[in-house]
This record gives C-alpha cells, sequence and structure tokens, in this order.
C-alpha cells in the first residue's frame, strides 16, 4: 500500500471539494485516485456517491466491489447492519439491509445466505426476493433467478432494470421470444437504459432479426455510461496495468504522481516495446514501492510474452505471496498453466480468480475457453455472454463468441455478430479474416477474396488470411495459386490458427495474441470436467486444498529464480509457443491444404 506524508494526503482529500459533486463520472475517477493511494475509505465514499447520482452507472458498482475484493476490507454498512441484526435477529427489514450491504459488496454467498433469512422471516417481502433473484442471476443459477424474479412480478415490476433482468435471464434459459418482449417493455419505460438495448441485440440476433440486432447493437454503443467516453471514466482492473492518465487528470486536478518513477517508465517502455529496457526499469522499482505484487505481475506479462514459462510463474507466484487475495495474478497463472498444456491447474486459478472478483470480464473469458475445450460448450457460451455483459468491447470475449457460431455453423448469427464488431470495435485484420471465413463457408467466393486482400493491406504477416486464400483456390481448382499462398502462410506460421480461441493474457501482447485450439490435445478427465461444473456454480469448495497444494509444490520448485534481470532462460523445454494447441486430428482445412501439396508432386 502506498504510505503517504501528511501534507500530501491533505491535497488528496481537497479534490474532494474541487470536482463537480453533481458529476458520477468525476466522483468515480476520484474514487480510483483515493484507491490507487491508499485512501481506501475515501475511495467508497466518492464511489457510493456517484452511485446514488446515478443508479446505473455500473463501472462505479465494479469498482467499488473491485475494491473490497483487493483490500478485504468490510463495507461500513456491512458493519453496522450486522451489529443491528445481533439486536433483532427477528427484523426482516434489517436482515434485508444486511444482504444488501453483503450483495453490494460482490460477496454473493454471504448475500444468498441472508438474503434467504429475509425471505423466511417475511414470505411476502418482494424486494427481498428480487434481491435473491438477482444475486441468483449474477451467479448463473438462472432458474432460481426466473422464480424469484416471476413472484415479485406484480408488486415491482415497474421499472426498466427489473424488465431488462428479467429479459436476460430468459436469453440465458435460451427462451429468445420471451426475452425480446421483456426487453422491448423495458425500452419502452426507459428508452435511455443500454443494457436493454445491448440485450435486445444479443436476442434479436439469435431469431435471425439482423438488422433489429445492428441498430439495438448501435444505440446500446452510444448510450453505455461505460465505454461510450472510454477516457472520461476509469476501471480500476485498468489503472491496475499502469496505462492511461492519473484518475485526477480526468477529474480536472492537478496532481503530482506518487507512484515510482522506475515503475511508470517501465510501464511507457512495455508499451513502445522496449522489453530489456522495461524490465531494468521494474526491478528498480521492486526496491521503490511496497506494492512489489503489482511491479512482479508486469514482470510476468513480459516473460509471458516472450514465452518465458518458468519466468512468468516464477513472477506470479511471487506476486501472490505479496498478495494472495490478486484476481489479476491468478488469472495470469491460470494462462500460463492454459498454455503450457495443465489444464488441472489453469482451472484452479481461474476458479480462484472467478471467486476472488465474479465480474472480471478477462477470468470469464478464460474460463469459458476452458470449458469449450473441454466440451461443455453450453456453459463456455454462457459465461462469454457474462463477460460481455460485463465488457461489451473486451476483444477476446467479442471473437471468442463469434468463434462459437462459426463452429457451431450458425452463420446468419454470426454474419449478425460480425456487423456488431464492427459498428463497436472499428475495421481488423482479424475481423476481415473472420468475415472472410464466414463468405467461405456460404460460398460467397468472390466477398471472400475481397475481405482476404483487405486483411493484408492491413497486415501482410497475417498467415489465416492467406491459408483462407489458399482454400478458395483449390475450390476453384486453381492448384498453382493455392500451393503459392500455402508457402506464403507457412513461412509466417506452420498451422492455420484461424478457429483458435483468444486467452485473455494483456493488452501489450495482442499483437502476438495467445491462442488454444478448439478441443483438448488429451481427453478431459472426470475431475476436470466436475472441477470447473462446480466452480461455473459458484461451489469453490472442491478448489481450496488443490489451490494449496499446487501454490506450494509451485513455489519450492521454482524456488529461487531471479525473474527480474533482463537475461532470458535459453532452455526449450521452458518455454512455450504462445500459438493455438495441436489437438492431433486433422481439420477440414489442414486435409485441404495437404491435398494441394500432393497435387502438386
Amino acid at each position: 500500500m502506498v504510505k503517504l506524508k501528511k501534507n500530501e494526503r491533505n491535497i488528496l482529500l481537497s479534490f474532494a471539494s474541487r470536482v463537480d459533486r453533481n458529476d458520477s463520472g468525476a466522483l468515480n475517477n476520484l474514487g480510483v485516485l483515493y484507491f490507487r493511494k491508499g485512501m481506501h475509505e475515501e475511495a467508497i465514499g466518492q464511489f457510493k456517491e456517484a452511485l446514488k447520482i446515478d443508479s446505473k452507472f455500473d463501472l462505479a458498482r465494479e469498482n467499488l466491489q473491485y475494491l473490497f475484493a483487493e483490500t478485504k476490507l468490510e463495507d461500513p454498512d456491512v458493519s453496522r447492519w450486522k451489529a443491528e441484526v445481533e439486536k433483532d435477529p427477528g427484523n426482516a427489514e434489517l436482515v434485508l439491509k444486511l444482504a444488501i450491504s453483503y450483495k453490494n459488496m460482490g460477496r454473493f454467498e454471504e448475500a444468498i445466505d441472508v438474503l434467504m433469512k429475509a425471505v423466511k422471516l417475511d414470505p411476502g417481502n418482494a424486494m427481498a426476493k428480487l434481491h435473491l433473484g438477482s444475486v441468483y442471476k449474477t451467479g448463473g443459477l438462472f432458474n432460481e433467478a426466473l422464480e424469484q424474479y416471476l413472484e415479485v412480478r406484480e408488486e415491482v415490476g415497474k421499472s426498466a432494470v427489473y424488465f431488462t433482468d428479467l429479459g436476460e435471464i430468459y436469453y440465458n434459459l435460451g427462451r429468445t421470444d420471451d426475452a425480446i418482449k421483456e426487453l422491448s417493455t423495458a425500452i419502452k419505460m426507459d428508452a435511455g437504459y443500454w443494457r436493454s438495448h445491448f440485450l435486445l441485440s444479443f436476442a434479436y440476433g439469435d431469431n435471425g432479426q439482423l438488422q433489429e440486432a445492428l441498430e439495438e447493437s448501435r444505440v446500446a454503443s452510444k448510450l453505455n455510461p461505460s465505454y461510450q467516453n472510454s477516457e472520461a471514466n476509469l476501471a480500476l482492473g485498468d489503472y491496475e496495468g499502469g496505462k492511461g492518465k492519473d484518475a485526477a487528470g480526468y477529474a480536472g486536478i492537478d496532481a503530482g504522481s506518487f507512484e515510482s518513477p522506475s515503475y511508470t517508465l517501465g510501464v511507457a517502455y512495455v508499451e513502445r516495446g522496449l522489453i530489456k529496457e522495461a524490465l531494468k526499469e521494474f526491478t528498480k522499482a521492486l526496491s521503490e514501492m511496497q506494492e512489489k505484487d503489482r511491479v512482479y505481475i508486469e514482470i510476468g506479462k513480459i516473460h509471458v510474452s516472450e514465452g518465458n514459462t518458468v519466468k512468468a510463474l516464477a513472477s506470479f507466484l511471487k506476486a501472490l505471496e505479496l498478495n494472495p487475495q490478486s484476481a489479476k495474478a491468478f488469472r495470469l497463472l491460470g494462462g500460463v498453466y492454459h498454455l503450457s498444456g495443465d489444464y488441472q491447474q489453469a482451472a484452479v486459478c481461474y476458479l480462484q480468480a472467478y471467486r476472488l472478483i465474479s465480474n472480471d470480464a478477462d477470468v470469464m473469458n478464460n474460463l469459458g475457453v476452458l470449458l469449450y475445450q473441454i466440451g461443455l460448450k453450453e456453459d463456455a457460451e454462457r459465461m462469454f455472454k457474462q463477460g460481455l455483459n460485463t465488457k461489451l468491447y473486451h476483444m477476446e470475449l467479442n471473437y471468442n463468441f463469434l468463434n462459437c457460431y462459426l463452429l457451431k455453423e450458425e452463420y446468419m448469427m454470426a454474419e449478425n455478430l460480425i456487423q456488431r464488431l464492427e459498428a463497436f470495435m472499428g475495421k481488423s485484420t482479424v475481423l476481415y479474416e473472420k468475415r472472410a471465413m464466414l463468405h467461405y463457408k456460404m460460398n460467397r467466393m468472390t466477398l471472400a477474396l475481397f475481405d482476404i486482400e483487405s486483411a493484408m493491406s492491413m497486415d501482410r504477416s497475417h498467415s489465416d488470411a492467406l491459408y483462407l486464400k489458399a482454400l478458395i483456390f483449390l475450390r476453384e481448382e486453381d492448384f498453382e495459386s493455392a500451393i503459392a499462398a500455402v508457402q506464403e502462410a507457412v513461412k509466417i506460421n506452420q498451422r492455420y490458427t484461424g478457429f483458435s480461441f483468444f486467452l485473455s493474457m494483456d493488452d501489450h501482447v495482442r499483437l502476438k495474441p495467445s491462442m488454444v485450439g478448439t478441443d483438448l490435445p488429451i481427453e478431459p478427465d472426470d475431475d476436470l470436467i466436475e472441477l470447473l461444473q462446480c466452480g461455473v456454480n459458484r461451489n469453490f469448495d472442491k478448489i481450496r486444498d488443490l489451490l494449496v497444494t499446487i501454490l506450494d509444490r509451485e513455489v519450492e520448485r521454482i524456488s529461487g529464480i531471479n525473474v527480474a534481470p533482463p537475461e532470458r532462460v535459453e532452455a526449450v523445454d521452458n518455454k512455450i509457443e504462445i500459438s493455438c494447441q495441436d489437438d492431433g486430428e486433422k481439420s477440414e482445412e489442414d486435409e485441404l491444404v495437404e491435398s494441394a501439396f500432393k497435387e502438386k508432386d
């Protein structure tokens, strides 16, 4: 934690009177600044005040939950209502207030227990049932959530939030028509609530109403309060990586940075691709900063981008030794295990991160990928949807969700998703390549070639576009051109990776993204499947002993490794390829490419 001098603290406290107290975004940003400077109680106050001004400001709510998860502080409201309940345990209203305080903290297991007590004390309490349904929804227990929501429809069904939540529940249960009905009702009540439009775009897409889906996605993009001005509203998770301005600057405050200069410089070097220089600065920062776990995470991310498994593992384990509650370190550690084929340990780390922060889009993305690989495809899609509901513009989640529909050969929905992606994120090499694959599958060869050329004009080294080009030439029986395209692609990457899934590792490695195949190269065992099913249902008992075993064994195994100096480990066994896993089976694309070489022979 940052230790402030008295005058520094007084300067920071003075910011509260200098920002617009009616501006929820400014209050959120001031809360981020207070959090990063270790002023946690003051940060809680700013986030809560922002939510009083705008109860639909989801980013401020996420920041508040992130703060509680990271610091393990107890909300003063929880302490207050806990004491009141101890004095009067039969008072259903007091029990409900305690449950809501747990819910606002993101402590959903405690919230469910206390809400069930509130319902038992007062079976007619509609708000207790509504909050219980909301917590069930957050945990993915949609049937239980629906039961609670429908029970209180007459009493509380008068708000856009209620109908939006109900539409989300129906959508996740696969009842698309019901979802469209409820979401449309929500929009009639409040056309300015972005989540209603966002969810309706997915429901329309599933129904094949593609033009309506695209229009709703565009409306959601304009209305989303967390993303419509991405440089104005700050998230604690984003700031943790050291990117962007200081929160004070966004709030209109002239404040000096209290971060280690070496840490700040190291982050700047990473963003410019100067890796050796960045490692040197982070090494200095280890002796300058008290929050050394943040430094080890940055060092570990560099080792991941360079494919150095051992040093990456050592870095993330050291971060966890200093901060055992770091969801980010667990997620990144799980990613390293995932890429190196240790799926049991990857699952444990992902689930621990999911337990610590249930609404982290990066964690839900990686967990969804592993679920898909072991064959739990419906659970994977639900996890991707939940992640997108948390972070609309998440690149990996969007592409992975699109991949699911391409693999299912549901091309109309895939086309809708591509249109939405383009509306949200603009044109990109990968998006052109995905659309080219869609055109190829739908036998639109001219359009496919056009998109391939567009992809190559943006990035000549995008090998998947060249592999697709070869497939098109094969279909047209132009074998000489197909072979030439394959030979050019092989020089860049020896495998076609167009159907691979993206793992969320870190922004600065996206030029060389972490990717895995659609299936595991080995048959998943029953223990792994059961572990992931329990975790998705938020039953985390099974991971506790496994987590202790993994961390103790790994810490012992890699003890003594110096992760900070820039020298790289040269042993081949200690390196992983940041590319898709070979599943050992030939795809349609592999067989077609091989046939091209046979024709040449």
